[in-house]
């Protein structure tokens, strides 16, 4: 399969590049690094965790996007926590994790690339000066050098799992802020699910049974087909099993958090398998 493509998010394709557009890819130099690392690539477990924006990295080129050290580890970068959370559990459950190294600032992973959020201008109140005015060419470097691999990956594995005739539930693991606009989060962790919610309506009711905090349903953020890519193009659409995670920030500020949760997650995710299979 040729992988050398980019998405189109309205289609659910990919487009054909030319041999012109082959420059874009010179947005990361030669010290910054590739943007896909990868645990565990030819797992049999038939769990796939995702990190759309488990990285804060920024290339050198982009010059921190004019944003200050602060900004650039805050919420609006990344999923805070969620990087040390999904190598913890890919270890447990010796399951592949893909995980995206570059800030959302730079390029939402998780937006369809004709998503107007896709390379955000401003992000709750923070202006980000290195995306205002860009031109096609320099929005088309960041698809190209980032966006691109990340699916391509996820891709790859997928296909190969099919071939190798494996059962896959897709995870993504995201986490949320426990304040947003002045709004107190009381959800310990939230599922996200659109259509074909099975497993994750059974994981949901799981977590409920062996956690004595709030879960919510859909909150504080609901699955939206039409603007959330990962989990729609990568298992909705193909008919996989999948479950959008989202865990609350402060309750992964430590590696002792992470792992608590990793090991939490490492028990009831097989559990939520074995009666989605009945």
């Amino acid at each position: 399969m040729n992988f050398d493509k980019a998405y189109d998010s309205d289609q659910s394709s990919f487009i054909q590049q030319s041999d012109t557009d082959l420059n874009t890819k010179q947005l990361l130099g030669k010290h910054d690094p590739f943007p896909v690392q990868t645990i565990y690539d030819c797992s049999h477990s038939p769990f796939v965790l995702i990190g759309d924006h488990a990285g804060a990295l920024i290339p050198k080129s982009l010059n921190e996007l004019g944003l200050s050290q602060q900004d650039r580890y805050r919420h609006i970068a990344w999923d805070i926590g969620i990087a040390g959370l999904g190598n913890c559990l890919s270890s447990y459950l010796h399951s592949c994790f893909i995980e995206q190294l570059y800030s959302r600032l730079v390029i939402d992973c998780n937006r369809g690339i004709d998503n107007p959020t896709s390379i955000p201008t401003i992000s709750d109140h923070v202006s980000i000066q290195g995306n205002h005015q860009l031109t096609t060419q320099e929005k088309k470097q960041r698809i190209e050098a980032i966006f691109n691999p990340y699916h391509q990956k996820i891709e790859q594995i997928l296909e190969w799992r099919k071939k190798e005739s494996l059962p896959t539930v897709l995870i993504a693991l995201h986490s949320f802020t426990p304040e947003m606009e002045n709004q107190i989060r009381p959800w310990h962790a939230g599922i996200l699910h659109g259509k074909n919610s099975k497993f994750s309506l059974i994981f949901k009711r799981i977590l409920e049974r062996s956690y004595n905090y709030p879960i919510g349903d859909n909150e504080p953020y609901a699955l939206v087909e039409a603007n959330d890519y990962s989990v729609p193009y990568h298992a909705i659409q193909k008919g996989l099993p999948y479950l959008e995670l989202e865990i609350r920030q402060d309750l992964l500020n430590s590696k002792d958090q992470q792992q608590e949760w990793a090991k939490r997650l490492a028990e009831l995710l097989p559990l939520a398998y074995r009666d989605y299979q009945k």
